[in-house]
């Protein structure tokens, strides 16, 4: 007897030896069977829950390849301080909500906004040490950017976080400073730290209780697994508070945040397939609106990038990590059999990035794979073509191009760069199996908008930035499901509808291989299926 049958819809199954079925039948949370209506119906027994889908979509759910559920819930809900330009759009607007919070703190609380966008925010401009302790002259205060790649601390905070005075050079190779030589604006390594600090402060419950909110975030939106890519020592415990009490509403696939010269707190392999650590992450160069992504010729030297941003005359970025830095921590993944995943921005990060992949297979040639570049924002058509040679795969950021596209070619790169970014097309065409991501909390779970960018190329101003990057629609779904699923080391168990994977699903209001790309943001997620178990009844279908 099967337990489910679910019919009467369309049913995408990213198959390519079966793209579309009738009907598709499930026992013990496994596919049994895809096919036609009448062969599987036939299936079906007194007990057996027939779901009639009434002419929606039903696809395999949605994979983020590249996530941070945990990191998203460390970073917002309360006593976080929103004050993004989104819904906070001048400079003096997100000041005025942050002494708000600050009057009703307090003496000590640590204070912290997240936000700061100096591509969006009307009349931005840098804080100065100054600004900050008029601000909250008797609580820590930090600043986030938008990215969470950097951050501005007051007085108060740098003290508290121990970053006044002598530093180690590991951190004080990403402080800058002011006129005076005072610690201004704080970067990656250094960010982190002051950035952990206040996770601390928050307490354990208060992150267990927004990671349940953020799990349902990205169940809403369609998925069924995503990465927790790039998980520190200190965050070890969420998950299982978590997994404790409930079972987890999305499969979660874990990377070990690599830290150089220090021993990997998980073992390979570990957990099961609702929850387990695959491999390593580590940041081989910051962000493009820090100024610390790596790339090989300079950003344009513009309003935004001088006066805004605070970046020096004909900035290029660097990495984060020496060459032989990097290549040892490279190295320790590989050689221990962990799957890696390198943050690569720039372009000259990703030919640093791919001289090690190559010299490292050669030593190690049956290594873990796929292993990966992870955003890829400027990489070149050559560096894509030499990735795919490797065997290298991509996971690109595609919202990052719909809501920051227009300044990135209007101020910091120009047009013909401009155009060039997130080369998905390329990869698409060479072959390569990529992936696109929403990177919360950067940007909220959003495979829609993953798919109306790499079919329009459309930035959110409406601008097309690189119509010759764009890929249809079934390409498309790919990145989003099976070829994420590949990226995850997941094939075999979610990806497609097919006999004997999982029963994950997310059924949707209309198909997006039926609509206008322009119109792909409008599609609903109605329910999502993990295991053939109903997690997300979102909406009621018609």
């Amino acid at each position: 007897m099967v337990d489910q049958i679910f019919f009467n819809g369309i049913i995408i199954t990213m198959d390519r030896a079966q793209p579309t079925a009738e009907a598709v039948a499930v026992k013990h949370g496994e596919i049994v069977r895809v096919g036609s209506t009448d062969d599987i119906l036939v299936l079906g027994q007194p007990k057996t829950e027939l779901i009639d889908l009434k002419g929606a979509a039903l696809l395999p759910g949605f994979i983020e390849a590249h996530g941070h559920p945990l990191f998203s819930a460390l970073c917002w809900g309360d006593p976080v301080i929103d004050i993004r330009a989104v819904h906070t759009p001048t400079y003096d607007a997100a000041l005025a909500k942050i002494r708000r919070r600050v009057a009703k703190a307090k003496p000590g609380e640590y204070i912290m906004a997240v936000g700061l966008d100096s591509t969006l925010h009307d009349g931005v401009r840098e804080p100065s040490l100054e600004e900050l302790d008029g601000i909250a002259p008797d609580n820590p205060l930090s600043i986030t950017v938008f990215n969470f790649h950097a951050a501005y601390l007051n007085s108060k905070a740098i003290e508290a976080c121990g970053l006044s005075g002598d530093l180690d050079p590991t951190l004080e190779k990403h402080v800058f400073r002011d006129k005076q030589g005072r610690p201004t604006r704080f970067t990656e390594n250094a960010f982190w730290h002051a950035r952990d600090i206040f996770f601390e402060k928050c307490g354990k419950d208060r992150a267990v209780r927004e990671l349940r909110e953020w799990l349902s975030k990205y169940s809403a939106a369609g998925y069924t697994t995503a990465a927790e890519i790039g998980m520190f020592p200190d965050w070890a415990g969420y998950f299982e508070a978590v997994r404790k009490q409930e079972t987890l509403p999305i499969r979660i696939r874990v990377y070990e945040a690599g830290i150089l010269d220090k021993h990997y707190m998980s073992k390979l392999g570990s957990g099961d397939d609702h929850f387990r650590t695959i491999g390593i992450k580590f940041w081989a160069d910051g962000s493009i609106f820090a100024g610390t992504a790596a790339v090989s010729r300079p950003y344009l030297n513009t309003d935004l990038t001088i006066k805004k941003l605070n970046l020096p005359i004909d900035n290029r970025g660097q990495g984060t990590y020496t060459v032989n830095e990097q290549k040892r921590l490279m190295t320790a993944a590989i050689s221990q059999g962990w799957q890696l995943a390198v943050h690569t921005q720039g372009d000259a990060t990703v030919d640093v990035t791919l001289d090690l992949y190559e010299e490292l297979f050669k030593k190690y040639p049956n290594a873990n794979g796929p292993c990966r570049l992870e955003h890829c924002t400027t990489m070149r058509p050559d560096q894509v073509e030499r990735a795919h040679r490797l065997g290298v795969v991509c996971s690109f950021f595609n919202p990052l191009a719909y809501y920051w596209g227009d300044p990135m070619r209007a101020d910091m790169f120009g047009p013909g760069r401009g155009d060039a970014i997130l080369p998905f097309g390329t990869a698409a065409r060479l072959g390569m199996r990529v992936s696109y991501h929403c990177d919360s909390p950067m940007t909220w779970p959003d495979p829609m908008l993953c798919l109306y960018f790499a079919t329009t190329r459309k930035t959110q101003s409406g601008k097309v930035i690189g119509p010759g990057e764009q890929v249809d629609i079934a390409t498309a779904l790919r990145a989003v499901t099976i070829d994420a699923a590949y990226h995850l080391q997941m094939e075999h168990l979610v990806g497609s509808i097919f006999e004997g994977k999982r029963a994950d699903f997310v059924v949707l209001d209309q198909s997006p291989l039926s609509v206008d790309p322009e119109n792909l943001r409008s599609i609903r997620v109605l329910e999502t299926y993990v295991d053939g178990i109903r997690v997300q009844p979102v909406a009621e279908r018609k």
